[in-house]
């Protein structure tokens, strides 16, 4: 039931540090709006629009699709709050060929459907919060923002682009070896993409997985509604009840 959902991570961001300027003195790199194709753009302006993406209240539709040593592929939607977030996703069971998992999380209670439950919820919460924990501090795309800030190198604006047939803006980011969205042991600088709306708010994000693959992530439909409510009683047991089931289907083998 262990299930590592790391990848499902988005690193971000660092609240803008503001330094001023007199008229005379470099203004430095432009906000993330202004720049031209290929001219590097503040770093603090960008991790703001990254940040300010996943703010208390914002709801959105998302999909993932991970290529490399395991495939991982889930579309579903996300309401962010303050000390986490309620997550309704469907996701690719990267154990079972051809079969899916449910990752529902609301009201502080986290819930899992896989292929051994029989249709049913698994609240890995009750009495695993430790692991409930961890799936979510996974799925969150806002637990690695401090080491993205630290691992930073530049930011640049690679052009204007479409996303689902909406006008975006490309950035490249650069982040030194190991850190952002980098392979750990990494000894190269990694380079990642973000994509941003015209309200600067994230829509797609790509990177390349240490050559073996690549992920990419989409957000749609910012401030749409959401509905994500907790399984009906009578669908949901526990983990002692899942390894019942499971003890169930071995000894019909």
């Amino acid at each position: 039931m262990r299930r590592s959902l790391a990848g499902l991570a988005l690193c971000a961001v660092l609240l803008p540090a503001v330094a001023a300027c007199s008229d005379d003195e470099p203004s430095g790199p432009p906000a993330l709006s202004e720049a031209d194709r290929g001219e590097e753009v503040d770093v603090d302006a960008f991790l703001e629009a990254l940040e300010q993406s996943f703010e208390d209240g914002s709801t959105a539709t998302v999909t993932f699709d991970v290529r490399g040593r395991t495939t991982l592929k889930g579309r579903g939607v996300v309401r962010y709050a303050a000390d986490g977030m309620d997550v309704d996703l469907r996701i690719s069971d990267w154990q079972v060929e051809g079969a899916w998992v449910g990752l529902r999380a609301v009201g502080g209670a986290t819930y899992m459907k896989i292929p051994e439950s029989r249709g049913l919820w698994v609240d890995i919460s009750a009495g695993e919060a430790e692991l409930a924990g961890s799936v979510m501090e996974d799925a969150d795309p806002r637990n690695q923002l401090d080491e993205l800030r630290e691992g930073i190198v530049e930011v640049r604006f690679s052009g204007d682009d479409t996303v689902a047939g909406a006008p975006a803006r490309r950035y490249q980011v650069v982040t030194e070896p190991g850190t952002g969205a980098g392979e750990e042991g990494s000894s190269v600088p990694t380079v990642t993409e973000y994509w941003f709306d015209e309200d600067d708010r994230v829509v797609r994000r790509t990177n390349d997985l240490g050559g073996t693959g690549r992920a990419t992530f989409t957000w749609s439909d910012w401030g749409g509604q959401v509905a994500i409510a907790p399984p009906p009683g009578d669908t949901v047991i526990t983990l002692a009840q899942l390894e019942r089931l499971r003890r169930q289907q071995t000894s019909r083998r």
